[in-house]
């Protein structure tokens, strides 16, 4: 039971969701089963708790029926009612957030039941609520549309022809479709995979040259996502400097606009605006180091890169690798400290940890860096990988060879256990093969390290590979001496 759709759901619950389910579910208007208010009541504390060994059928259907017989059917009826509940708590929790659109279907239900003023009187409410919203986003068109064209069915049913305005409906279904479109273009061109499968390229290249010739760039939903996009399709294309000139249009409208999007729509456009320069990074123009960490900056500042009011352990790592490789470790020090608590609860520490290794181990003090990279627990391979990099090369550094020898059996052991790691397998096997021959090589063995640079030139994959050419020549050096 602890894997069904139900539990899943429930997982993901705050405590203030469970405070309001517990009202719809007691509430008779939404549920009046007294087994379906007992089954919450019973799933609450484990899975509150994360003790999800408790949620056994049998143990949960005895619980709800003690005199019966277990018949899983019934079970399954039950819990299947409680989530249809849970689905009606999501979607009445999210209609205060969407004051038009509550508007809008009481206008809708009050005209369906011939109660046309009255109909027309909350229109007018949707549509002063709708334009006192600080967004102005694609969906802020989107429901100026449909604003508009129930006020054009009203107008049409009471034949008042004279004061139709057909050019407000299709004005606005415009800017909507057209913002949605860049969105969803920008999204394809980021993952390029797909950048071939979604939207005709026709109907698209219609679209950018009616906003080329329109004033519809001057609309922020419109021209931000257009220069976002052509930033990402310049430079798909090979043109770098039309690429650039688009990116610092779009850093200005960003700049401007930002607080006109609701927070996880600002949220993907700074992400949009980010990855473009990482990608330009790891074609290696490095100058995209400083905009992307002032992207991230600014970010931070407005506290638009927060998802459910936490930071992504992704940023996270990527603002501090940022400062760190322009030299901003104040800056860093500060941010690590200050924006932890904006971390993800159930990997907070371990997040704060790695970073901070990271921190400490560029400077280089691998003496602090080392407690607290053997107290990182990372479920992300990648992460793992790079902890266990860090740490081999703290041991290193501070001789504890022992330690070190029994980092390399793990770490191996660890890369075997992986599955699709691709180049990353072999480039750290490589490099724990050439860690283990070092620390077991004789210091005046001038021939065996020569031996072992060769082979260290002629390994194609290795990680650490500058840090191992500098530590071998270094070796060759002294057993020169």
């Amino acid at each position: 039971m602890h894997k069904s759709v139900l539990v899943r759901y429930l997982r993901a619950f705050e405590p203030r969701d469970w405070r309001e389910l517990r009202k719809l579910v007691a509430s008779p208007f939404f549920n009046q089963r007294e087994d379906v208010r007992q089954l919450l009541t019973y799933l609450e504390k484990p899975i509150r708790q994360n003790q999800l060994d408790r949620l056994d059928k049998h143990v949960v259907f005895r619980r709800l029926f003690p005199k019966r017989p277990f018949h899983e059917a019934t079970l399954r009826h039950c819990r299947s009612f409680l989530l249809q509940l849970v689905k009606q708590y999501l979607i009445q929790n999210e209609l205060p957030r969407e004051q038009p659109q509550q508007q809008l279907l009481l206008a809708r239900a009050l005209h369906q039941r011939g109660l046309v003023q009255y109909a027309e009187r909350e229109l007018r409410k949707a549509r002063q609520e709708l334009e006192r919203s600080p967004w102005r986003h694609g969906h802020f068109h989107f429901q100026r549309y449909q604003i508009a064209q129930e006020e054009l069915a009203l107008t049409l049913l009471q034949k008042r022809s004279g004061l139709v305005n057909f050019q407000s409906v299709s004005e606005s279904l415009t800017l909507a479709y057209i913002a949605d479109l860049l969105r969803h273009s920008c999204s394809l061109l980021m993952q390029r995979s797909m950048s071939t499968t979604a939207h005709s390229s026709q109907l698209r290249e219609a679209v950018l040259r009616l906003i080329d010739e329109s004033d519809y760039r001057e609309v922020p939903a419109v021209g931000l996502y257009w220069r976002i996009y052509q930033a990402l399709h310049y430079q798909e294309e090979g043109q770098p400097e039309r690429s650039e000139a688009a990116f610092e249009r779009a850093k200005l409208l960003l700049e401007q606009h930002w607080s006109r999007f609701p927070p996880q729509e600002i949220r993907e456009i700074y992400l949009f605006t980010i990855n473009y320069c990482i990608r330009r990074l790891n074609q290696g123009e490095f100058r995209f180091v400083r905009e992307a960490f002032e992207l991230f900056r600014s970010g931070l500042e407005k506290q638009t890169l927060l998802h459910r009011g936490y930071q992504s352990s992704f940023s996270y790592k990527n603002i501090t690798r940022l400062g760190m490789a322009l030299g901003e470790d104040e800056w860093v020090a500060y941010f690590l400290e200050q924006y932890k608590a904006q971390l993800p609860p159930r990997e907070r520490d371990n997040t704060w940890r790695y970073n901070l290794a990271f921190f400490y181990f560029q400077q280089p003090d691998y003496a602090r860096a080392m407690p607290l990279l053997q107290q990182v627990e990372l479920k992300d391979t990648l992460n793992n990988l790079d902890a266990r990099r860090m740490l081999l090369r703290s041991y290193y550094e501070l001789r504890a060879y022992d330690a070190l020898d029994s980092l390399l059996d793990s770490f191996s052991a660890y890369i075997y256990r992986q599955k699709d790691m691709g180049y990353h397998r072999d480039n750290y096997l490589n490099l724990i093969r050439f860690v283990k021959r070092m620390i077991h090589l004789e210091q005046n063995d001038r021939e065996a390290w020569d031996q072992l640079r060769e082979e260290l030139l002629l390994t194609a994959q290795v990680a650490e590979r500058e840090w191992l050419t500098k530590e071998i020549t270094k070796h060759r050096k002294n057993s020169w001496s």
